[in-house]
């Protein structure tokens, strides 16, 4: 009965573990990665733990995020290769008049 009790203990002390040390590092390492900065989230995740979570998730992140983030609901313009909205006739970045873009067959 007392192999049970143990058991039981030590599961408690794996769930409280992953819960409290490796989640934390998994989220601020998603959240790192998704700003450009996947180590440093991972870094914070291990030291802080949860505020090190919450840490990088202020973190602004880095232009070339930003520049993948807006072209994934864009595209780049053919001239500057600056993102661009789709159904924009004209870039914001370089002024130049774009292509029109050939409709998707459905």
């Amino acid at each position: 009965m007392e192999s049970r009790g143990l058991m039981d203990m030590v599961a408690l002390i794996i769930l409280l573990a992953l819960a409290f040390w490796v989640a934390p590092i998994v989220v601020a390492g998603n959240i790192g990665a998704h700003k450009g900065r996947g180590g440093i989230g991972v870094l914070l995740g291990i030291v802080f733990g949860w505020i090190g979570a919450i840490i990088i998730a202020m973190i602004n992140p880095t232009p070339d995020a930003l520049r993948q983030e807006a072209l994934r609901h864009g595209f780049a313009c053919p001239f500057c290769q600056e993102p661009v909205r789709h159904g924009a006739t004209v870039c914001p970045h370089c002024q130049r008049d774009l292509p029109p873009v050939p409709a998707s067959p459905v």
